[in-house]
Formats: C-alpha cells, sequence, structure tokens
C-alpha cells in the first residue's frame, strides 16, 4: 500500500481519536457521548478495513458506491410515456416516481412506527403533556428550594423596601418580565400607567403584591406566584411604588381610583423599608 496513503489514513484515525477524548473529557449529554461513541466506532472499522484489508486500494469500495448509487437513483434509459396533453408546446409525459423519493417515504414511514412503539405502546419517551409536567414540577421544586433560602414573609405586614440590593433586584425582574404591558418606565402600553396616583387594584404595597401574586386574568395578566418567589414579588412591588410621580412622557390616561396614602404614625415610619 502506498505510504502515503496509509499515513493519512493513520493521521485521520488518531484525529478522530483524539477529539472523541476530548468531548469525553469535556462532558456533555448521555445522547452526544453515545452518538460520539458510535460514530467513532464506525470510522474506526472502516479505516481498518481500508488499511488491513483492502489494503489501500479504495477501488473496490468507488465500484461498490457507484454500484449503490445507480440503484438508488437509476439513470433513465427509455422516454417516459406521452399522455397526450399538449399546452402551447408544453407536452405532459408519464414519469415514474424516482426512486429516491420511495426510499424517503419508506423511511418516514419506519419513523412513524418506531415513534409510536416508542411514544404510545411502550411508553419509553414521556408525551409532551407529560414532559410539560415534569418541566413544571422541576420549576416548582426549584422555586421552593429559593423560597426557602430567602425565609418566609408576612403578607399581613408587608412593607416597602427601600433598599438599593432589593430595587435593583426590582428593577431587574420588571424589566424582564413587565415592560411589555407596562411600558419601559411605566407609562403603561397594555397595561395601566404605574406612575400616576390612579389605581384599578388598590395602590399600597399589600395591593400592588396581591396584583403580582394573583395576577388579573379578566385583563390577560397571569399569577406570577409560580415565576417569582415572595421576596422577588416585594422586591418588584417597591421598586413600582417608586415610579410614582415620574410622570414619563407618553405616559397612558390614568384608570381607576385615585389612591390616597394613609398617613404613617411615627413607628410605622421607623419601619418602612425593612425586610419583613
Amino acid at each position: 500500500m502506498n505510504r502515503s496513503i496509509r499515513n493519512r489514513i493513520l493521521n485521520s484515525l488518531v484525529l478522530i481519536v483524539g477529539m472523541t477524548a476530548i468531548a469525553f473529557a469535556g462532558g456533555g449529554t448521555e445522547m452526544a457521548l453515545v452518538a460520539t461513541g458510535t460514530i467513532t466506532a464506525f470510522f474506526v472499522l472502516f479505516i481498518f478495513f481500508v488499511v488491513f484489508v483492502l489494503n489501500g486500494n479504495i477501488d473496490a469500495l468507488v465500484r461498490f458506491f457507484r454500484a449503490l448509487y445507480d440503484y438508488i437513483i437509476p439513470a433513465s434509459e427509455e422516454e417516459a410515456p406521452d399522455l397526450g396533453h399538449d399546452f402551447d408546446g408544453i407536452r405532459e409525459l408519464d414519469n415514474r416516481i424516482p426512486p429516491w423519493f420511495n426510499y424517503l417515504f419508506a423511511v418516514t414511514v419506519l419513523f412513524a412506527v418506531i415513534y409510536a412503539l416508542d411514544y404510545h405502546v411502550l411508553g419509553t419517551s414521556p408525551l409532551p403533556t407529560e414532559e410539560y409536567n415534569q418541566e413544571v414540577a422541576a420549576a416548582d421544586l426549584m422555586r421552593r428550594l429559593r423560597i426557602a433560602s430567602e425565609g418566609e414573609i408576612d403578607e399581613a405586614t408587608l412593607a416597602v423596601l427601600t433598599d438599593g440590593a432589593s430595587l435593583k433586584a426590582g428593577a431587574e425582574r420588571y424589566e424582564k418580565y413587565c415592560v411589555s404591558c407596562h411600558g419601559a418606565k411605566g407609562e403603561g402600553l397594555v397595561g395601566p400607567n404605574l406612575t400616576d396616583a390612579y389605581w384599578i387594584h388598590g395602590g399600597n404595597v399589600k395591593d400592588v403584591y396581591a396584583t403580582i401574586k394573583n395576577g388579573v386574568p379578566a385583563k390577560g395578566m397571569i399569577s406570577w406566584k409560580l415565576v417569582f418567589t415572595p421576596k422577588e414579588m416585594q422586591q418588584v412591588s417597591s421598586y413600582i411604588l417608586g415610579m410614582q410621580g415620574t410622570n414619563p412622557p407618553g405616559g397612558k390616561k390614568p384608570e381607576g381610583e385615585l389612591y390616597v396614602a394613609p398617613k404613617q404614625t411615627a413607628s410605622e415610619k421607623a419601619g418602612t423599608g425593612a425586610s419583613i
């Protein structure tokens, strides 16, 4: 066998094995590892066959693949029957369906059978509804862990947070989840203006917190209690109340009723901004 061909083959083998080792060392999903191992095994066997069985002579392989190609896509040697329809010099011929199309159709049928066995008969893979429920359960578990790490919040004595870290966290969640309905500056888009003194569901921190928590299904606002933890809802509520009186340009007209904050006692003022 030609030394140059042998060296190229061996170099390719080393490259493939090396890339596979890197993939295994770098980790990844189980499916990716299985696919990598399968492909590597195929190339190793193929190169072994070329080097030690064919002795570097790939003419037989070329003839085999050429014969396979001609079998799958045979050359048409006869003219298709004329159906006798002629329109503006264009004739309609009775061309047979290309073999590759039939093979593709057979593959789709085979895939459908495997899919039905996998999902509906053996049940080895979850259906979309089951997969969705599993993801919801996993998300709820993560939320419970976050709540446990943050501690409980007494909604009856909820207070506005004024520290910079809480307001920054509230602003980040507002910008990510709320701007599409209330605007970047609270001016109101689909949802109401959050910068004026008029409120549909109440304007104190407990009311805003309850609105975020329970949502307003009639107006298309979802309940955020499955997305935010109680602490995060308190942070968003505090950030929203901090928008009061900013009067951004293009603000939506007032909706709801005018809210006037009750006067605070000295003890209440002293406790304002504490994290409950």
